[in-house]
């Protein structure tokens, strides 16, 4: 019968391939359960004594004799699946998941001892492996301390390792183990179950399940490979190859950011981690990568019992290896590329469906058809540029903060400019900011052009200008001047046939058969408005002729208007004699006429335009400022 135990090894190996490559708790405890998965266990015990800090790993496998302890698992780099010549378990034939023999040195990363203590067909063996003794062995080979060996036993068939002397200050905890464990395997379901506890105290116990790592994620979308793509597979050639390989997965998305540790894809193959937390375009910094996880199983790149696809550790794939791997990565990412899509286009239509319901029904009503759809045009490129976000409101904020803004021609001229993508919230709220520039600006435009009018009016009065044919038509372009309340008016209101019949020849002349503005304010009231020259002197006659005009409107309008009629009589010589004076005073304190001059109506449009005046006066001191500087 054999006695003792050895190893035999590289001592660099001992360093590059356990305390180099795992440093942290939950890898170590992985290829431990790993290993009873293999060993066609159906429930593993993880007992973590955090005051002694000792663990133990015990599973109820086909166990392993003193012969299988010697050359199967002491045999560091052994290929069991080369060896045995299969890729299956023993009993249960699951795929394997391990194959380099490289997981038992994954100890030495946390640790300084192991014991393996296993039953099989009746008898016991155990040893103890020191990692200082190890390291001082003087030559190749180590003999681990004996246990016991070939002990006979009526304990049913298992392993148990024991993890002690471990290094780490704090041990992972019971919850945050289970869910590292969750997130390695996904062979966890009735068949293999992994209980984790606590030996001083029972109440801290875990079971670890498949779905424990995704189910504390708070899911807004998901989305099932390839149920969830019969379509695009058909069409998309990437997607064909995925499914032409039995890849699957889950892709899931969180409504707030996930953290940087969770973002990214598992992958499985063979039901272990072969890679975590990967994208598979280098490229890629879309914001939807920090709102998307997900798993997928892609055994076909580990059915080979030679070719090495998956680094040591577990945390990565060869992605140049062959075709085959550089095509499925291709697949992946074009996949995931769908779903970004979809999951953009998901987030944009739930928060537009927000927005109109809390948008009023007449939030558009004071719009012009063009304004309408350049500012539905913002909010579609606003919610296709927040989906970062599911808070509708700072959009409803800067769409009703854009929609003021729309009155100024410059504004929507810039946002007309703009491409969708600058249209992002941030950006527009910048410009919501800014707004005080750009109003200074448009407020300038306006002054410059009532300075000019106000200026040219003040020359054509000082010049005696033709009331026809100069002071007329320059009123109707700028009627501003003449009231600040009028809001629409027609110029000379022609009654030559109406007034021929009310009015004698020889008092109107056929020249004077009209009236020079008839104009619309803003609380109803018809304004009539004659004009005569300048230089003319208003006499009873002026008086009386703007009297008879307006009894005549009232006459013809009373179903309009009724007595809302008022009548300004404007020139600049109104030194009236006596009679007309008195005349005058008398329909003024009546409000039936009004009698103005033009230097009158220049200073209430200076006074009105008062704000315009001042900016424009800020503009070219601005201006001479500046000349100076440049000079």
């Amino acid at each position: 019968m054999e006695k003792g135990f050895e190893i035999n090894f590289d001592k660099n190996t001992i360093d590059h391939l356990g305390i180099k490559l795992y440093s942290s708790f939950p890898p170590v405890i992985a290829e431990m359960i790993s290993n009873s998965y293999d060993a066609d266990a159906e429930y593993v015990q993880v007992k973590i004594n955090y005051i002694d800090k000792i663990v133990s790993i015990i599973d109820d496998g086909h166990g392993m004799s003193h012969d299988e302890l010697n050359k199967s698992f002491l045999v560091i780099g052994r290929n069991r699946r080369e060896d045995e010549k299969t890729g299956l378990s023993k009993i249960k034939k699951r795929k394997v998941t391990g194959k380099k023999g490289l997981g038992k040195l994954a100890v030495f990363g946390i640790a300084k001892t192991i014991e393996v203590h296993s039953i099989k067909d009746g008898l016991k063996n155990a040893f103890r492996i020191n990692y200082e003794q190890l390291k001082s062995a003087e030559n190749s080979s180590y003999i681990p301390e004996v246990i016991s060996e070939h002990l006979p036993t009526s304990e049913p068939n298992g392993t148990i390792v024991i993890i002690k002397d471990i290094k780490q200050k704090n041990i992972t905890s019971i919850d945050d183990l289970a869910i590292s464990l969750s997130s390695r395997f996904s062979f966890f379901d009735t068949d293999f179950s992994v209980t984790i506890e606590n030996p001083n105290n029972k109440t801290e116990n875990k079971p670890v399940t498949k779905s424990l790592y995704f189910d504390n994620l708070e899911k807004e979308y998901t989305w099932k490979f390839p149920e969830d793509f019969s379509e695009e597979i058909k069409k998309d050639i990437h997607l064909k190859f995925l499914n032409d390989h039995n890849v699957t997965g889950e892709i899931f998305t969180k409504k707030t950011p996930l953290k940087s540790s969770e973002t990214g894809f598992l992958l499985y193959a063979r039901k272990k981690l072969a890679s975590e937390h990967v994208f598979f375009n280098d490229r890629s910094n879309d914001r939807f990568n920090s709102y998307v996880t997900g798993f997928f199983h892609i055994d076909f790149i580990d059915e080979s019992n030679n070719d090495d696809i998956i680094a040591t550790a577990r945390q990565s794939i060869l992605w140049d290896e062959n075709e085959d791997i550089k095509t499925l990565k291709l697949g992946l990412d074009a996949l995931v590329k769908k779903i970004g899509n979809d999951w953009k286009k998901k987030r944009k239509e739930t928060k537009s469906k927000k927005i109109d319901k809390l948008i009023p029904d007449d939030f558009f009503n004071e719009l012009s058809p063009v304004e309408k759809a350049s500012l539905t045009k913002v909010k579609n490129a606003l919610l296709s540029n927040s989906t970062d976000s599911n808070d509708v409101e700072p959009v409803i904020k800067v769409l009703d903060t854009m929609k003021s803004m729309y009155k100024f021609e410059s504004f929507q001229a810039y946002v007309e400019d703009l491409q969708e993508d600058q249209l992002t919230l941030e950006a527009v709220t910048k410009i919501a900011s800014d707004w005080e520039a750009i109003e200074s600006k448009e407020l300038a435009k306006v002054a410059v052009g009532r300075i000019q009018a106000i200026e040219q009016f003040e020359k054509y009065v000082n010049e005696d200008a033709s009331e026809s044919k100069v002071i007329q038509p320059f009123l109707e372009k700028f009627p501003w001047i003449l009231d600040p309340r009028i809001t629409s008016f027609e110029r000379e209101i022609t009654f030559k046939r109406i007034l021929k019949e009310n009015f004698e020849d020889e008092d109107l002349e056929e020249k004077n058969r009209r009236i020079d503005f008839l104009c619309n304010a803003v609380n109803g009231e018809l304004i009539i408005i004659e004009l005569k020259r300048p230089s003319i002197k208003i006499s009873l006659k002026e008086i009386q002729q703007a009297r008879r005009y307006e009894r005549f409107i009232k006459e013809k309008y009373k179903n309009a208007y009724g007595n809302k009629v008022t009548t300004y009589l404007i020139s600049d010589r109104y030194s009236m004699d006596d009679e007309a004076l008195d005349m005058a005073e008398s329909y003024e304190n009546d409000g039936k006429l009004f009698i103005k001059s033009y230097s009158e109506l220049l200073e209430k449009a200076k006074q009105f335009n008062q704000e315009f005046i001042k900016k424009y006066e800020e503009i070219n001191n601005i201006k001479q400022d500046t000349n100076t500087k440049n000079s």
